[in-house]
């Protein structure tokens, strides 16, 4: 099989050890540019990494685009627009430019727009999982026009890409929306075992969760939780009352706890027991629908 020559906007973490990976799979020829390649302090990682993987570092994106097939942009999101529309110029029908980088659906449909416009295919890429332990075949999520045969090409190479849609910005609102629960849920047990330690139950506490969470498959636990909390939320803010006094007592952050309180009030104050005639609904769904839709009202 041919190996497409590949450039790596930036060569963080992340682009290393996809980079590492796929030298080793058999893809030949790797640029990188990164813009501090020459900075005093990150420039000598940056040299390293290129070094240990078998990347060619060039001097500019112009330079990058031009060589290379498949561009990964791997920087960060607050970079993202401004680096496509750098290099729009140099991108043509025979380029497949991929942004990596966790930014929102909206995000990512405004860099496709710049890359069509300009004759190029895109792909919205979004990484599921910590690259380091997986490297090159870490789980990623694809959509856009260039999407599919992306997939086609870079799999034979052992990466792991799951074509979504056509649709830039859907494969980055999976993960947009899972970054809620994972980065939320670390809040929330940062919270929970900073108290829990303060009271030598850190250990009871983690094993108590651990049996919750491996229960049940997450769907019939998301329908037992939401669920019941719609009818029982006014007694849940009276109890989350209870727990940032306990936090409060020990001096620790309640930050996440005054926000459950403050949700659960909401859910309150739609008075959705009252819509429910005071019966548990059936999914989860069926919350959901009742508050995005103000049918309480």
């Amino acid at each position: 099989m041919n190996s497409p020559i590949i450039g790596f906007i930036g060569l963080g973490e992340a682009a290393f050890h996809i980079t590492s990976g796929l030298k080793k799979e058999g893809i030949q020829v790797i640029y990188s540019y990164d813009v501090q390649a020459d900075h005093p302090v990150v420039g000598p990682i940056i040299q390293q990494r290129a070094e240990e993987a078998g990347v060619i570092l060039v001097e500019s994106l112009k330079d990058l685009v031009e060589k290379s097939a498949i561009i990964f942009c791997a920087t960060s999101a607050k970079y993202a627009v401004s680096i496509a529309e750098q290099v729009a110029n140099d991108i043509n029908s025979e380029k497949i430019y991929v942004d990596l980088n966790s930014a929102s659906p909206s995000v990512k449909r405004e860099i496709a727009t710049i890359i069509n416009n300009n004759g190029g295919r895109f792909v919205d890429g979004a990484i599921m999982e910590p690259v380091p332990p997986y490297k090159h075949k870490v789980p990623i999520y694809v959509s856009g026009d260039g999407a599919n045969e992306f997939e086609k090409q870079l799999n034979e190479f052992g990466m792991n890409i799951t074509f979504i849609k056509e649709e830039a910005g859907s494969s980055s609102a999976m993960k947009m929306c899972r970054s809620i629960f994972m980065k939320g849920f670390t809040a929330l047990l940062l919270e929970t075992l900073t108290a829990s330690y303060e009271f030598g139950v850190d250990q009871d506490i983690l094993k108590s969760i651990e049996k919750t969470l491996r229960n049940q498959p997450i769907e019939e636990l998301a329908n037992l939780l939401i669920t019941r909390t719609a009818i029982h939320a006014e007694r849940r803010v009276t109890e989350m009352d209870e727990v940032i006094k306990t936090l409060e007592d020990i001096h620790a952050s309640s930050r996440m706890s005054q926000q459950t309180k403050a949700i659960l009030q909401e859910i309150v104050n739609e008075d959705l027991k009252g819509y429910f005639n005071n019966t548990v609904p059936q999914s989860y769904t069926d919350v959901i629908n009742a508050l995005n839709k103000n049918v309480v009202k």
